[in-house]
């Protein structure tokens, strides 16, 4: 009867907020629209692995180690907001400044973390898919993800950016809706379950400094909410600001609520092995319905990641390179970097390097924030204290980015 109510729960609160999503007012909102990118980025970016390495490793610590990756990337967003209203005025009027040059370097690394990233989505797309199957091949996981990132090469040069966004827009709505199924399934199980909140071990015992270096590592899950930055050709100013503030705020709000929700559950069914697809059969162990409709999250909130990462990745390096060739090549070139990283490194490695490489971009930024607020003349106090918190985010991304370690998993 308890089975019952959970699945029900789970179908019929997806099936509602799908509806509400799908709604001819939410759907043309410009602002929707607007915010739909980064957001695609932030959740695709670590919902279906931030439950299992956050516990895992932290154990019934792992929503204080959430809060503390949210409020930093909080941070970061708001030093992302300042610089949209800020930097991008003055790199217009000085575009061959030192400033401009940090801009430049802050964007080669987050070029690069754009294709990475992409490697991982991908990666735990096939991952989940397999998973399903019951097949454990690890070449034919490789395989298959080649074969879809070369199917998001082929669209992206067939349709372009326009073409990747309308399906992106679907996929995030379809994400959205079946992650609040997910999280209200989960909801009605804690409180049937009667299990103790906060009490779960962590699968291996870590020190605080190793525990901190591993959560250092996890900073990828968080990012997303730059991508705000190189949407000025398609929205004003003010609404890329509330984009990454809106989609800042749903992630944050999601990833917390699940991760206190999945505190029982690990309890009951603790972690004995941490790979890709735990959270998928810890899941279903608990609500049979659950793991689908992940198949279905996962589907969407990869590709749509996938894509939104895809389109930054290429927008930027046709910047940066300036050479005569149409935006097309350059999602050619984030898929070809994509699957060479596939070839040689495992999702948790991807993960890590993927962090330094978000961390670095997020360190120009916190740079060029710094450099302005320097600059200005007459500073008042909140001048001042902007300054200081831009100085001791450089801080903790340099720890970040020499620091950080991959999560121990199998």
């Amino acid at each position: 009867m308890l089975s019952m109510l959970f699945n029900g729960v789970a179908i019929t609160s997806t099936m509602i907020v799908g509806w509400v999503l799908f709604s001819r007012q939410i759907r043309l909102s410009n602002q929707w629209r607007a915010t739909v990118t980064p957001l695609a980025s932030i959740i695709g970016s670590g919902f279906l692995i931030v439950a299992p390495l956050l516990h895992s490793v932290m154990g019934k610590w792992a929503l204080l180690g959430m809060i503390l990756l949210s409020m930093l990337a909080y941070c970061l967003g708001g030093v992302i907001r300042f610089n949209i209203f800020n930097a991008e005025p003055y790199l217009d009027k000085f575009p061959k400044s030192g400033i401009a040059k940090i801009e430049v370097l802050g964007q080669w690394c987050l070029g690069a973390a754009y294709a990475i990233s992409v490697a991982f989505y991908i990666s735990l797309f096939a991952s989940f898919l397999f998973d399903r199957l019951d097949i454990v091949n690890s070449d034919a996981i490789k395989i298959v993800t080649t074969f879809v990132l070369l199917a998001i090469m082929l669209l992206a040069w067939l349709r372009g950016a326009k073409g990747l966004e309308v399906i992106e827009l679907y996929a995030v709505t379809i994400k959205l809706a079946i992650i609040v199924g997910v999280l209200f399934a989960l909801f009605t199980f804690d409180l049937s379950s009667n299990t103790t909140w906060f009490q779960h071990e962590a699968l291996n015992n870590f020190g605080p400094l190793q525990t901190l270096s591993i959560l250092a590592g996890m900073l990828m899950v968080t990012q997303g909410f730059e991508t705000a930055r190189f949407m000025g050709g398609q929205y004003s100013t003010e609404v890329r600001v509330r984009a990454v503030n809106h989609s800042q705020g749903i992630a944050t709000l999601i990833y917390i609520a699940f991760i206190a929700l999945t505190c029982p559950l690990f309890n009951v069914y603790p972690i004995v092995e941490l790979n890709e697809t735990t959270i998928s059969n810890t899941l279903g162990k608990a609500v049979w319905v659950l793991p689908f409709l992940l198949l279905i999250a996962a589907t969407a909130s990869q590709l749509s990641a996938a894509l939104a990462d895809t389109i930054g990745g290429g927008g930027l390096l046709k910047e940066l390179i300036r050479a005569r060739f149409s935006t097309h090549f350059y999602y050619m070139l984030i898929i070809g970097i994509a699957i060479a990283l596939v070839w040689t490194s495992d999702v948790f490695e991807i993960i890590n390097l993927a962090s330094k490489g978000f961390a670095l971009y997020y360190l120009s930024q916190t740079i060029l924030a710094s450099c302005l607020l320097i600059k200005r003349k007459n500073k008042m106090f909140d001048d001042w204290f902007k300054l200081s918190g831009s100085i001791i985010l450089s801080g903790i991304l340099v720890l970040v980015i020499v620091w950080s370690m991959p999560a121990p998993h199998g």
